[in-house]
């Protein structure tokens, strides 16, 4: 789909869900140690910059899920390709 990455929109609905700001985000993964900016995570949730998988760990430690529940619709996506 031109993205590149599978976890934006998923990153995007759960930060929403709990009322976090881009900027809040971004504040919760420096203190963990990961300098995301909040301009980052704008271009991380709209599919414009790559996550490494480092990246995908903390941010789904951040917002208190899993790498898994981010993946979900990619993971679906693949179970149907079988």
């Amino acid at each position: 789909n031109g993205k590149l990455n599978v976890t934006g929109e998923n990153i995007n609905r759960i930060r929403v869900q709990q009322n976090l700001s881009a900027q809040a985000l971004s504040d919760k993964l420096i203190m963990i140690g990961l300098d995301i900016h909040r301009q980052a995570i704008y271009a991380i949730e709209s599919g414009k910059r790559i996550v490494a998988d480092y990246e995908l760990c903390a941010i789904a430690e951040v917002l208190n899920t899993t790498s898994d529940i981010l993946l979900k619709n990619f993971s679906q996506y693949l179970k149907k390709e079988k």
